[in-house]
């Protein structure tokens, strides 16, 4: 008995021993890695892509997917560059989180609404927003002036980025929404068999709506920290940010097929994946080499997903 909970222990937390793992074996092998600079480097880079991954995260535990999200970033810096003169921060914000509401609104809608796979769906809604965010720039990168908006991209205390203290809150209001909110329970009810969940009352269309948007939603903060970081906005910025997302989620021990997954797992696979992105630049390995050696990852994560059951075919064709 002991020895039964002892391995379910182990491996509803494989994400975070295996992190745990790469953290010691890199701090031996690799010079200054745990060093203040580098560990703030991995946290200052974990940041968007763990809000990303947040977003991932639900829309994958109900069975979906979700691949606008480097486009949504790239459409949330622009949003936000243009109109943060104009309307200050506050208004800046509100203006990215609208926009952000109302694209996962009609995607969710979509997607709840027909039959139309989440995988086509988000694909044309990626096309949608690139395509906003290049013709609201003219193509070009947008500056921002705005000094005091900089502290949400390059603001920290201590060696801890305010970023990574904001992804904290939303990560613990997810964990929240997931394990004590009947809208979590459904969500994973709706991933493990939708066919079950709607016999059993539960509202598919408004679990499904629900996710996607707080997918853009999340995706929308993500895009706000990532152009304050480099204190502009570009409209082909975000770039595979979507690839590196669902790879996280997948390492942090969800399934593709949906109803499985946690927020730990998720956050684990962030920094699974930058603490190796930083080892790699610290070892001074090709840039393209590290392209490749992260496709691989993915590979792995989706191949993992398989082996667990995680793979159903009709889940994205």
């Amino acid at each position: 008995m002991k020895k039964n909970r002892m391995n379910e222990l182990v491996q509803k937390n494989t994400p975070i021993i295996v992190l745990l793992v790469l953290i010691i074996i890199f701090s031996i092998l690799v010079p200054n890695f745990t060093s203040s600079r580098n560990i703030t480097a991995i946290l200052f880079q974990s940041a968007v892509t763990g809000f990303l991954a947040l977003g991932q995260l639900l829309v994958i535990i109900t069975g979906g997917i979700d691949l606008s999200q480097g486009a949504m970033v790239a459409l949330t810096s622009i949003v936000v560059s243009v109109t943060i003169d104009d309307f200050g921060i506050g208004g800046a914000v509100a203006a990215g989180l609208l926009m952000g509401a109302l694209i996962g609104f009609l995607c969710g809608g979509i997607i709840a609404k027909t039959s139309i796979p989440p995988f086509i769906v988000t694909l044309g809604f990626m096309g949608i927003a690139r395509g906003l965010a290049l013709m609201l720039a003219n193509a070009k990168p947008v500056p921002i002036k705005n000094e005091a908006y900089k502290i949400l991209g390059a603001g920290r205390i201590g060696i801890v980025p305010i970023a990574v203290i904001v992804l904290a809150i939303f990560a613990m209001l997810v964990f929240y929404l997931l394990r004590f909110r009947k809208f979590g329970l459904y969500m994973y009810a709706l991933g493990s068999n939708e066919n079950s969940a709607r016999l059993s009352g539960i509202n598919a269309q408004q679990i499904k709506l629900g996710a996607y948007m707080l997918s853009a939603i999340f995706c929308t903060i993500g895009g706000m920290v990532w152009c304050s970081r480099l204190v502009s906005g570009s409209p082909v910025g975000g770039y595979d940010y979507e690839t590196e997302s669902i790879a996280a989620v997948v390492v942090g021990g969800a399934q593709l097929s949906g109803g499985v997954g946690s927020v730990q797992g998720a956050m684990a696979g962030v920094l699974i994946f930058q603490c190796i992105s930083s080892m790699l630049n610290l070892t001074g390995i090709n840039p393209f080499w590290q392209g490749a050696f992260k496709g691989i990852l993915i590979i792995v994560a989706v191949v993992i997903s398989a082996l667990r059951g995680g793979v159903k075919q009709n889940k994205f064709v």
